[in-house]
């Protein structure tokens, strides 16, 4: 297989909301958060030969067979060029673990600043993003399309990411290591297409300059009926299990935790004591008027014998209608990184619809 890489990188800052009316006040001139820098790979592999496994472009198989493949060997690319003492079973207390590109990616430590309850489980700043469709086998020649989100200073971890995707080609994906080749790496503006290439397979040179994407540069949320299509599984606890339907305020409450947490270690932790407590009231407000939801699952081995995970959680579409003004940087966000558990490895991702 050939590996051919195209990426779109963006930098996302939260727009202003006007209050609305009504005895509750909106929150003050911008959101308590200001979102770090967000780069976005979006990866393509073309085959030379039979794929030894089964890929899907679109539903939920591609991300039930080919994301874990994916993210798993670029983990060990980026731990095998990284890591300068592979002699420790974990990044637990090796004291580059804050400077290594491996342990900021996919081990990263909390500062003592931030030890709050939200941040338990510090969020990894690599979003795995895959296209979708009907499972079949790769033919020779094929494409096979993927993306990776990098957020605010990972970014500088850039070269060392890029290595790590060559190296996912060298050593193949599946049983049989089908081999990749990288082609290209571009960076997109995922509201405009437009786009500047950052690598091309055969050439040493590396482009570390990425399109961004300012605060007024993402497409408002506009008109007073929304629709939100869940593309991988989506996990969000309410009431201390998975939350089966998806109602607005949870899924606001799900978006500000996990902007704020990512914005507090990967950006400039304006958030820190902020007062998070406006835009829920507000959230009240939206209405569900349809859900056509279903739960799916996943079983995820580890790289340890024995190790697996069952990842499960809500596919399918949500109508909403409302004043969606004061939500839509937090919406628009949660479109490009994805909500809920296990957002890193794709889930939780959804695009937003106006619907008439």
């Amino acid at each position: 297989m050939t590996l051919s890489e195209r990426g779109k990188d963006f930098h996302s800052t939260l727009p202003n909301t006007s209050p609305p009316g009504g005895h509750i006040s909106a929150p003050p001139s911008r959101l308590p958060l200001t979102p770090p820098p967000l780069h976005s790979l979006p990866l393509c592999s073309r085959s030379t030969f039979p794929s030894p496994f089964c890929a899907s472009l679109c539903g939920r198989w591609i991300w039930c067979i080919c994301r874990p493949k994916l993210e798993g060997a670029f983990g060990r690319a980026l731990y095998r060029l990284a890591c300068t003492q592979p002699g420790r079973e974990t990044c637990q207390g090796c004291p580059l673990q804050s400077l290594c590109p491996y342990g900021l990616s996919y081990t990263p430590r909390l500062p003592q600043s931030l030890q709050v309850a939200s941040l338990g489980t510090p969020p990894r700043p690599i979003i795995f993003r895959v296209a979708y469709g009907e499972e079949r086998s790769l033919a020779p020649g094929e494409l096979l399309s993927f993306g990776l989100v990098v957020v605010g200073r990972a970014v500088a971890q850039l070269p060392y990411l890029l290595a790590a995707l060559r190296e996912v080609g060298r050593e193949g994906l599946g049983l049989r290591r089908g081999r990749l080749e990288l082609e290209e790496v571009r960076s997109v503006q995922p509201y405009t297409g437009e786009e500047v290439t950052l690598l091309r397979g055969g050439e040493l040179g590396v482009n570390l300059a990425p399109l961004l994407l300012g605060a007024s540069d993402g497409p408002p949320v506009s008109g007073h009926r929304l629709r939100l299509q869940l593309h991988s599984p989506l996990h969000i606890k309410a009431g201390g299990g998975l939350a089966r339907e998806l109602h607005f305020p949870v899924l606001l409450r799900a978006l500000q935790r996990r902007m704020s947490n990512l914005e507090q270690l990967y950006g400039g932790a304006l958030s820190r004591g902020a007062d998070f407590t406006q835009l829920p009231l507000l959230a009240r407000r939206i209405e569900t008027v349809r859900q056509d939801l279903h739960l799916v699952s996943q079983l995820r081995k580890g790289s340890r014998p024995h190790q697996q995970t069952t990842m499960e959680g809500l596919v399918g579409t949500v109508d909403y209608r409302g004043d969606f003004t004061p939500f839509a940087s937090l919406l628009r966000l949660g479109e490009q990184l994805g909500v809920g558990k296990w957002a890193h490895f794709g889930a939780g991702l959804y695009d937003l619809e106006a619907l008439p």
